[in-house]
């Protein structure tokens, strides 16, 4: 490679660097949060599934836990099923499939204003075995893998949304 070239992309690189780029499927580590993904309030989904479900949503909005004020409310509506995938001659199955689904709403929290909605699915399967304890333990598993890319894919949404939206208004100054 010339120096001419490499002077290019490094130049390019730095341009990038500059611009405030960040690569948007890269993991967070938990010293880098966003206060406006901080500011999601997570309203609590009910069942132990949406327990799951809200505790990866908490992780990965703000993943140090940090107490940033409040804008944005976000409500959701957790749907989980199971289904038989592989099923042999004699009705007993080999596999088996858990989808989850989530509906869900961003409401601004001073005008109770719903300013995005979305829903996603995921699924994740396992294997039935023998062992009925392990057979368990494979769906748990399954289960939580499935909730926790739910999670993936609904914080995803939120961050396109959020670095889209404007700015707060900023608190009116009073004069002395």
């Amino acid at each position: 490679m010339s120096w001419s070239r490499r002077g290019c992309l490094v130049a390019l690189l730095a341009m990038l660097g500059g611009c405030g780029f960040q690569p948007l499927y890269a993991p967070s580590r938990p010293h880098e949060w966003d206060p406006a993904l901080a500011a999601i309030s997570i309203a609590p989904i009910a069942d132990r599934q949406g327990q799951i479900l809200e505790l990866a949503l908490h992780q990965n909005l703000n993943p140090s836990g940090l107490g940033v004020p409040a804008r944005w409310r976000l409500t959701t509506t957790l749907t989980v099923s199971r289904g038989d995938l592989g099923i042999q001659r004699n009705a007993t199955t080999t596999s088996s499939e858990i989808t989850a689904g989530a509906t869900y709403s961003l409401a601004e929290l001073v005008s109770g204003k719903v300013v995005y909605t979305g829903a996603s699915r995921a699924t994740g399967d396992f294997n039935q075995l023998v062992d009925a304890y392990a057979t368990q333990v494979a769906e748990g598993s399954a289960r939580e893998r499935t909730l926790k890319e739910l999670a993936d894919q609904i914080a995803l949404r939120l961050v396109l949304f959020v670095r889209q939206a404007p700015p707060p208004p900023a608190p009116a100054r009073r004069n002395p």
